[in-house]
């Protein structure tokens, strides 16, 4: 299995994914009828588990509320099927990975093109399906970037445009990386930025404004760190088109509510990512 052994919720995985509404624990009352949320995330990232999260809802509006432990997760390429497991959690200091379903072995790796598809069935009845199609792996071009970063200068990086894929790219310091990610430790170097299919460049500077000119930046701030994200249209719709959720450097959440992008019979998201790395030391 791939753990990650950093926070899910800073540079690694990023934009859009703000953690789902708090969970509670109630008795059924209402006669609406239950859906399946799920999240699921198919990674092509030799670092980001694979995982998917399963939720029982009350009706098509209402936040999850019910984390199901039990119920049977099926993940497929067409050729090998892969049975996920639940976990409690945590294995790190991730809320993230708590309460999901990953996938105990070493030989899923899901490569550019292929098709994925879903299996949950819930004890009751309950069941979804769902499909994503891998979508081609970022690549920033390392060459063309400076040997080191001065923290007042601007810098012009560049990648291989995605003809039908949106992307994002995720830009911040050190201390972020390893979760200290708020406006206390990011001295306005971390940005984030939409990439449009074709789009292959962005000038990138320091954020300057009265809260953060006087931080001292240059202490412990030992590398700027380049997060490059390809994403599969459901991604995209979820968290993007149709999603009213701020980015941030992470990568769960709320979504359009009661929507579903790549699932059927329920209601949240199948999708699967790429991503590309790239540490640069800066200099004060």
């Amino acid at each position: 299995m791939r753990f990650i052994i950093i926070s899910f919720l800073s540079f690694t995985l990023f934009g859009c994914l703000s953690m789902a509404p708090e969970l509670e624990w109630e008795d059924v009352t209402s006669d609406h009828e239950s859906t399946l949320n799920i999240f699921g995330l198919i990674s092509a990232d030799s670092i980001l588990t694979s995982f998917v999260r399963v939720h029982r809802t009350l009706d098509m509006e209402a936040p999850p509320r019910f984390i199901i432990r039990d119920a049977e997760v099926v993940v497929s390429n067409g050729m090998n099927e892969y049975i996920f497991e639940y976990t409690d959690g945590p294995w790190d200091e991730d809320e993230v990975f708590q309460e999901v379903y990953l996938y105990p072995g070493n030989d899923l790796n899901p490569q550019p093109g292929e098709t994925w598809t879903l299996n949950v069935t819930a004890p009751g009845g309950l069941s979804v399906t769902g499909e994503t199609i891998v979508p081609p792996l970022p690549q920033i071009f390392n060459e063309e970037l400076p040997d080191t970063f001065q923290l007042n200068q601007t810098m012009e990086i560049t990648w291989q445009p995605l003809a039908d894929n949106y992307q994002i790219m995720n830009v911040g310091n050190y201390l972020g990386y390893f979760g200290y990610d708020d406006d206390e430790f990011s001295c306005g170097l971390r940005q984030e930025n939409i990439i449009k299919p074709e789009e292959e460049s962005w000038t990138y500077r320091r954020d300057i404004f009265d809260g953060n000119f006087d931080q001292e930046c240059d202490e412990n701030q030992f590398f700027l760190n380049l997060n490059l994200m390809s994403m599969d249209n459901n991604y995209f719709d979820y968290f993007i088109r149709f999603g009213e959720v701020e980015f941030s450097s992470s990568t769960i959440g709320e979504g359009g509510s009661g929507r579903s992008f790549g699932i059927d019979g329920g209601i949240g998201i199948f999708g699967s990512v790429g991503i590309d790395r790239h540490w640069i030391p800066m200099i004060p």
